[in-house]
């Protein structure tokens, strides 16, 4: 089951090196342990609910913590880890905030797992612009993926590979590895998950397996393997145009986005993670001036009813309508739409309308 998990061996160079800076700190009797702790290996997890360590029975039988507690005793004591897990996300979302919430840290070590993308062109695109924004980075991270399934065999696993194969990076299945034991009957799905996407304790210790079977056979060979962490070429061609190369998350304290007329959009977003959005409880609309090329919004989806749906108009023309209701819904959750892209750049006129009585919130905008 291990040997399957490796999809992609890849490119372990940046890996290797990670990990011999690691043990290299670890081992150097000249440095005091604050020395050492300013040298502290940070590994970042970036992905949804699964890495947020949804049915998992605590924190630390999460898989990120499982494999933060590997490292500490396998290579060194010396490691931070940075759970970027959000639930009901996205890498579409992700590519929006990689670099606030992860590449601001300058991480040596970045998992990327999304079982919430579809395998279709978008998610295709969504997964290209946010791994080169990851190897990209001045410091060389190694970047791995991680590949889910549910219990069907649903997964966005084919474009992902697709993806991380023509950057070399390594991917590692749990599609790969648990699916046949399922089918072999050698493991029945009701005993590594409570439902058909989200692993239990036994399934978050699998995952957990995998990574460290993976990281520790190089660890193992790190006196024979290639440990030269190489900077990205970006004059490799993207295979598919980069779309999401500049984007970011906008709120209230965006330089780039002006509200023109705040209307009845005064009050405070609900989510703690997503404060200084824009919200109204009692319908109206809001006018905003911004530039982009490619625009979403992420928004609240509700399950009390109360939410709404706004009518999104660019430059006086009616571009979508979203749907912040979410009755008989799980719980309330961020959501996130693509709205519209232009061939070019420009300032824009966006306004977002409400029927009176409905609330809606304007979380972020999406824009690159």
């Amino acid at each position: 089951m291990l040997t399957r998990s490796v999809l992609n061996e890849g490119d372990t160079s940046r890996l290797a090196s990670k990990i011999k800076e690691a043990l290299d700190v670890a081992n150097d009797d000249s440095l005091e342990v604050a020395q050492k702790t300013e040298k502290a290996t940070k590994v970042a997890f970036l992905g949804d609910s699964i890495t947020a360590g949804s049915a998992a029975s605590s924190s630390q039988n999460q898989y990120t913590k499982q494999f933060i507690s590997w490292w500490e005793e396998n290579i060194s004591y010396f490691v931070v880890g940075t759970n970027a897990g959000i639930g009901a996300t996205d890498s579409y979302l992700a590519v929006h905030r990689v670099d606030s919430e992860v590449l601001a840290d300058n991480p040596d070590i970045i998992f990327i797992e999304f079982i919430n993308d579809s395998d279709n062109d978008f998610y295709k695109t969504t997964m290209d612009s946010l791994i080169r924004k990851c190897l990209a980075q001045p410091n060389n991270p190694a970047v791995i993926l991680v590949e889910m399934t549910m219990e069907d065999g649903t997964c966005p696993q084919n474009v992902h590979s697709e993806i991380g194969e023509y950057y070399n990076v390594p991917i590692i299945s749990y599609h790969d590895a648990v699916l046949p034991e399922v089918e072999a009957g050698n493991i029945k799905w009701t005993d590594i998950s409570p439902d058909n996407i989200h692993p239990n304790d036994d399934g978050h210790k699998m995952l957990a397996q995998m990574l460290e079977n993976f990281v520790g056979g190089i660890k193992d060979n790190i006196d024979s393997v290639d440990t030269e962490a190489k900077a990205f070429d970006t004059s490799i061609e993207s295979p598919t145009g980069d779309k999401y190369a500049d984007a970011a998350l906008e709120d209230k304290n965006s330089k780039i986005v002006t509200v023109k007329d705040a209307g009845d959009f005064t009050e405070q977003t609900s989510p703690w993670n997503f404060q200084d959005g824009w919200a109204a409880s009692n319908g109206g609309s809001v006018t905003f001036e911004m530039e982009f090329k490619n625009l979403g919004m992420l928004y609240y989806k509700t399950v009390d009813g109360k939410s709404g749906s706004a009518t999104v108009t660019i430059d006086g023309v009616e571009c979508a309508e979203i749907n912040a209701d979410f009755t008989g819904g799980w719980g309330d959750y961020a959501c996130n739409n693509e709205i519209v892209s232009f061939d070019e750049k420009g300032k824009h006129e966006v306004t977002v309308t409400v029927p009176e009585g409905k609330k809606f919130e304007i979380l972020r905008w999406m824009i690159s």
